[in-house]
């Protein structure tokens, strides 16, 4: 089932910030963006449909109109919180977060973990997607999970970029062999992956390794490298970078 929610509550900001949970800079905060009001009413219903024994605890933190679709037996779990939507570039900012969970999938969010607006993250039959604490993905990006992709911890993935562990479609060889239509892809720790980039199946990134901006990564990258180009090429061994 899709869940839509729209609502016509109307609630004064003043009886907003008079609530005690408040504190001073939520407050500032609220006055600030009166729309963050209507996005907190809004995480609420996403919280109470998706996830109702803990909704209280806001495991779920969403723009208006971001979208949650879960098939039968799909698993979403949040150790602790997934944010969907934000503030970025240009008109980024007003397209809508999504996430379509297909039957007996799995979408594992292992701490605080960011999908900015217009990420698409899809879940296929039976896939299991896991993302590391403290890693965000911005504007406009794909992950299309068709068997197993793994993100890890404290990694910056910029706007544009695609994540695929599937060649969607069959391809037949004229010895009449034909490809491996998926295979996992797995990200390091604190992997930095560059705007408008590709990461095909089968595709391992080290620990620490960054990623430049338009590559196509087709092989793997090693830890603490710089990768770069279409077809991709290590450019630098032994690097480190910052957040």
């Amino acid at each position: 089932m899709t869940m839509q929610y729209s609502t016509n509550i109307l609630i004064s900001e003043v009886v907003i910030l008079d609530i005690p949970m408040f504190n001073r800079k939520m407050r500032n905060a609220l006055r600030m963006n009166p729309k963050l009001i209507l996005n907190m009413i809004y995480s609420f219903f996403l919280n109470l449909f998706h996830s109702i024994r803990n909704f209280y605890r806001f495991k779920v933190f969403a723009d208006f109109g971001s979208t949650i679709t879960k098939g039968a037996r799909a698993k979403l779990i949040i150790d602790k919180r997934l944010y969907l939507g934000g503030k970025y570039i240009g008109d980024m900012k007003q397209a809508r977060s999504t996430i379509r969970m297909y039957q007996d999938s799995v979408f594992h969010v292992k701490g605080r973990v960011k999908l900015g607006p217009g990420v698409g993250v899809v879940t296929g039959p039976n896939a299991k997607l896991t993302i590391g604490d403290n890693t965000y993905i911005t504007a406009s990006s794909v992950v299309y999970c068709a068997r197993e992709i793994e993100i890890g911890r404290d990694c910056a993935i910029a706007w544009g970029t695609s994540i695929m562990d599937t060649d969607f479609h069959h391809i037949y060889y004229a010895d009449g062999t034909q490809n491996e239509l998926t295979s996992p892809v797995r990200i390091g720790d604190k992997v930095w992956i560059g705007c408008n980039t590709t990461i095909l199946k089968g595709v391992t990134i080290g620990d620490n390794a960054v990623i430049g901006a338009n590559t196509l990564v087709n092989r793997d990258v090693p830890p603490n490298c710089l990768a770069a180009g279409n077809p991709m090429r290590i450019i630098q061994e032994g690097i480190d970078w910052q957040a």
